[in-house]
């Protein structure tokens, strides 16, 4: 039975109706039980303290039970849930983060109560028609059911239940994935009977409930210190229900011109329209107090706590990173539409509570990381809670000598790509990646002696204002924004003037680098100080008030402000712009950390600030009495701008500069990179990343990069592999980065699809073009002469292997996006233009390789041979016929 049978039959099973088992008459005598008479509901509640709210909770501590009272009007209503996950254990989980958030409905069966998640993805108006299919057709889904404790209340009619059947439950699926990171694999799993509820709230449109998860092994396994025994885990949810109050709020439809996250669902009232979908802007109820006034503050503002675990130095980045936003919300005319407030050492006040929009500090060691999500309610995207969770990490990664012991190549992964299935509202590496970039501008800095402790501070204070302006806009409506960088000339981001007013970037919410000068020349803002124009604009067309009967009636207005969309200094692109596929998407101009109109401009300047670092590692960091760790930290770092240039260069050979505009827009959506933009490219590449004098590092320094010899938690220096650093394989992984992405099949089917954009004459990039000037500039060796170093070996083989690979057996790319499950949807196979293009390679270099006599060094000679024997078999094996 496949996965969707095995579903259905499930989902009949649960939805058809219990028969009863009847016994045989002669035996059904002896079979009957007398049932048990249920109490009344105040014999019940006998020796329970009351909690009266939205649901009234009865409590008795001595017993650590708890009942919820249902009233007949409360059943099939429709609530909200939100799930906070209170305290995590410091590795796979962390505190505050938002577990999920859905409708309910309480349905009672029989003798017991169920919650139902309901299913608000397929909407119609009520009382058409069509809204009868839809309940008919679309299911919703049973998170628990909780036994009727007792005879309903003699006046209120109301139910008493047990609500452990509902709460006490692994909701997260946590068991899941904490087994599988678990050894032996599932060993981890929930633990129902030591799990019990720890605090009880309830007001009269909100409870609040705490559930104490417990999750146990059989098998003890060495912890890495943040779990005393590995055998038991605790977890604490906070679970907070409230209805669904009538505030007047009117959604606003979204465009897709503006990055707003957005609430969506399939509208079957009118069946005759273009698209099904109905998309509404997420944004908080902010009104104007005098809706006449040119400028007023909100009838209610939006507050965030600074929770008091937030370290006092940081306090004050931290405000002026949230009070950032008060500047574009006065555009549209309201004043102080956030406020911030510290939350005393002595509050009573759980942050988790949903009436509190908080900005935490979490200890999650190893993960220096922010995340700014924000729940919404499901039918209108009405904001209505948020919640900042900074790891005290990020500061650590940032600050500390910090050592990959076992996995030194892992600083060289892509820590920004998402992987799995994510929700783009919650996912965001901002943290991560803003840390890496402080220890690379220190790192610049402390090599040219230009910071002295104050700057230093001040430095941290901008980076971690910016980090909290970027989390606020998340918990705000506002998606990333990874084109924002590209709106000034490079030459132009020192310019303080400028850069005050416009921004360095055009918006905060990009992954946007730390802004420094080329050597004797003054610097700048490391960091934005403000909004950029695109947050301006993105807050216009979500917040602007419109005075207007429904979301249809505010479009020509919305219109007029979307229609900007067009203007070059409100460049907007987001996740699936600049990732998209395993090629990474089509716009070599929409990246995460890169800055300034030309992308390869930046990575000229990023290569000569690594090589400034390291060519005065031993004048700068060397200094007596000190430990060498310090060193590789600085070498990983400084290789990082050559790895982004790997992923990000690349994109401009067979690269589509790609445009949200509408019609009647001066531009249309796509217009290829042009032809010398593309050979500029390749030219960067050749020098920076493939070239024989891409990678020279002195002696002395390869020398000095020790990693820590001190053991952690892990113990790790058992596990490393080698602890001399991997030089060789840090560069390959680096140049292969490049020629995966040049060989990507998606990059290979656009290179033959780009000549149909060109007019007849016009210059046009073709993939000969590409696969010649790779050959020529990896292989200058062969056609020049010359010893060949370890470097270029290495490269030459691998991209051997790519050209092998083609014409041997083409490999399709399978399809996956980096938000949906990895398994992939299909395969991509090469063109099979590109099939013979690598077969011409593959002769070319044979013949060269053969008629290369010139003396070299033996390893040189054995290389080439090697490489000789491989492309002859190569030619001479039969190929596979699996071509487009």
């Amino acid at each position: 039975m496949n996965r969707l049978a095995a579903l259905s039959a499930c989902l009949l099973l649960a939805l058809s109706p219990v028969l009863p088992v009847y016994a045989a008459p002669e035996k059904q005598e002896a079979k009957a039980a007398k049932p048990e008479e249920a109490k009344s509901f105040d014999a019940r509640i006998k020796g329970y303290k009351a909690i009266p709210g939205l649901f009234t909770l009865y409590v008795n501590a001595d017993e650590n039970k708890v009942l919820m009272e249902v009233k007949p009007e409360q059943l099939n209503k429709i609530y909200l849930a939100s799930v906070t996950q209170e305290a995590g254990d410091g590795v796979y989980t962390d505190s505050g983060a938002q577990v999920g958030e859905f409708p309910f409905v309480l349905k009672k069966i029989g003798p017991k109560i169920q919650i139902l998640q309901k299913n608000v993805a397929y909407r119609a108006a009520d009382q058409s028609p069509i809204s009868r299919a839809i309940s008919r057709g679309v299911s919703d889904s049973i998170l628990g059911s909780a036994k009727i404790e007792s005879k309903p209340h003699p006046q209120r009619k109301s139910l008493l239940i047990d609500p452990s059947g509902i709460f006490l439950q692994d909701y997260a699926n946590l068991g899941y994935f904490l087994g599988e990171a678990s050894e032996p694999k599932g060993d981890l799993k929930f633990d129902r009977q030591e799990s019990y509820f720890n605090e009880f709230k309830s007001f009269p449109l909100n409870t609040e409930l705490e559930a104490v998860l417990h999750f146990k092994s059989n098998r003890s396994v060495p912890t890495t210190g943040q779990i005393p025994d590995s055998r038991s885990l605790l977890l604490r949810y906070h679970y907070s229900l409230s209805t669904l109050p009538d505030t007047g709020y009117r959604p606003r439809l979204a465009d897709d011109r503006v990055g707003t996250f957005m609430t969506l669902f399939q509208d079957y009232t009118d069946q005759t329209l273009e698209t099904p979908y109905v998309r509404y802007v997420n944004r908080w109820h902010l009104e104007k107090q005098d809706p006449k006034a040119p400028l007023s503050p909100p009838k209610q503002p939006i507050v965030f706590w600074l929770e008091n675990t937030i370290p006092v130095e940081y306090r004050q980045a931290t405000t002026e990173g949230i009070l950032m936003w008060n500047k574009a919300f006065e555009q549209v005319g309201i004043k102080d539409a956030i406020v911030v407030k510290q939350q005393p050492d002595d509050a009573d006040w759980d942050p988790a509570d949903v009436r509190y929009n908080t900005i935490r500090w979490i200890v999650k060691p190893g993960g220096g990381f922010a995340v700014g999500p924000s729940r919404t309610n499901p039918f209108t995207g009405e904001i209505y809670d948020a919640d900042i969770r900074v790891s005290s990490d990020f500061v650590r990664y940032f600050t500390q000598q910090y050592q990959e012991l076992v996995d030194p190549l892992a600083a060289f992964q892509d820590e920004a790509r998402p992987t799995g299935k994510r929700n783009l509202s919650t996912f965001c590496s901002y943290g991560r990646g803003m840390a890496r970039e402080l220890a690379f501008g220190q790192d610049l800095l402390q090599a040219r002696a230009t910071l002295n402790p104050t700057g230093l501070k001040e430095y941290l204070h901008s980076g971690i204002r910016e980090l909290i302006a970027h989390e606020v806009g998340h918990t705000l409506g506002m998606r990333h924004n990874f084109h924002g960088s590209t709106i000034h000339p490079l030459s132009q981001a020192q310019d303080k003037t400028l850069t005050s007013q416009e921004g360095i970037s055009a918006s905060v919410m990009d992954y946007n680098p730390v802004n420094l000068a080329p050597k004797g020349k003054a610097q700048g803002e490391y960091f934005n100080s403000g909004l950029g124009l695109a947050d301006y604009w993105t807050i216009e067309y979500a917040y602007t008030p419109i005075a207007a009967p429904t979301p249809e009636a505010e479009l020509p207005q919305l219109q007029k402000i979307a229609n900007r969309g067009a203007e070059a200094k409100l460049a907007f692109g987001t996740d699936e712009d600049a990732f998209g596929s395993s090629a990474q998407g089509i716009d070599p101009t929409t990246n995460l950390y890169d800055l300034g109109e030309d992308p390869i401009a930046f990575y000229k300047e990023r290569i000569d600030f690594s090589q400034e670092i390291l060519g005065s590692v031993d004048s700068t960091f060397l200094k007596e009495g000190e430990r060498y760790q310090k060193f590789r930290r600085v070498f990983a770092t400084a290789l990082q701008s050559y790895s982004a240039a790997a992923s990000i260069v690349p994109k401009f050979v067979g690269g589509v500069y790609h445009y949200r505009d509408h019609i009647g827009s001066d531009r249309v959506p796509f217009e290829p990179v042009s032809v010398a933009k593309q050979k500029e490219a390749l030219a960067f590449l050749e020098q920076n990343i493939f070239g024989p004098e891409a990678f020279q590092f002195a002696p002395s320094l390869i020398a000095k990069l020790q990693p820590e010899r001190f053991p952690d938690f892990d113990f790790a220096i058992i596990y490393a592999p080698r602890i001399d650093y991997p030089v060789h394989s840090a560069v390959l992984t680096i140049q292969k980065r490049a020629l995966d992405r040049l060989y990507h099949p998606i990059v290979l089917n656009r290179l033959v699809d780009l000549p149909l954009y060109t007019k007849p004459g016009d210059p046009v990039f073709t993939m000969a073009d590409m696969f010649g000037s790779l050959r020529q500039s990896i292989w200058s060796e062969v056609y020049q002469g010359g010893n060949i170093n370890s470097f270029r070996r290495n490269l030459q083989q691998t991209h051997l292997k790519e050209l092998m690979s083609l014409v041997v057996q083409p490999k399709g790319a399978p399809f996956t996006t980096p938000f949906t499950d990895p398994k992939p949807a299909g395969m991509i196979l090469p063109p099979a233009d590109a099939i013979a293009l690598a077969r011409v390679d593959l002769l070319d270099l044979q013949r060269s390789i053969r008629a290369f006599s010139k003396p070299v060094d033996p390893l040189t000679r054995a290389h080439l041979d090697e490489a000789l024997a491989q492309i002859t078999a190569a030619l001479e094996a039969k190929p596979s016929l699996k071509v487009n």
